[in-house]
């Protein structure tokens, strides 16, 4: 049987790609049975896993309210690592907006327009890399052009992780994939020449 923690990490990338995939619907009902149905299995496994114990002892150990500014205390978790299984409302409902008439992304005119567009799509990053976009104002330091262009976006260490460069926000920029390949290829020549 899987710990707790496996169970996290296994489901949380899944719920996440829904969640992210199907909020720009008609969701929140949807959401809202997902999570209840998510519960009774949680409430299910706790009561396998522990089958002589009392509700009240598998619930303080297995539920609470985890998420910040949720009132939902059946938020199942590892109490020692602070990990919880995420749930399906915790993914706000966003909405395509169409574009405004006949507005063209060439039209010098609507260039606030466009760039306010393009910054929105930096919400279906992760809270470490909307961070780093945001730093960024959402542009590619390598090449200049929107980071939301379409390319793949890719985390760089300015200090390699070979030469002792670390993971903290001062240390990464994103970068689109083929500008990527170029600083590392450009990394590469100079390290040769020495």
């Amino acid at each position: 049987m899987y710990s707790p923690r496996e169970i996290i990490r296994l489901l949380n990338p899944i719920i996440r790609g829904w969640a992210n995939y199907f909020r720009t619907a008609s969701a929140k009902k949807t959401f809202a049975s997902l999570d209840h149905w998510m519960t009774i299995r949680a409430i299910r496994y706790a009561k396998y896993r522990h089958p002589r114990k009392p509700a009240k002892w598998w619930y303080s150990k297995y539920f609470g309210q985890y998420q910040l500014g949720s009132r939902n205390r059946w938020i199942f978790g590892d109490k020692q690592t602070k990990t919880h299984l995420l749930t399906f409302a915790s993914f706000p409902i966003k909405r395509y907006i169409m574009v405004k008439g006949l507005s063209s992304p060439d039209d010098p005119q609507l260039q606030d327009y466009w760039l306010q567009r393009e910054q929105r799509k930096k919400t279906d990053l992760t809270r470490t890399r909307q961070k780093i976009a945001t730093r960024q104002k959402g542009c590619c330091p390598h090449c200049g052009e929107s980071l939301f262009n379409g390319e793949h976006v890719e985390v760089h260490h300015l200090q390699p992780k070979k030469q002792g460069g670390t993971n903290r926000y001062s240390n990464l920029q994103l970068v689109h994939l083929y500008c990527h390949q170029q600083i590392t290829a450009k990394h590469e020549k100079n390290r040769g020449t020495f």
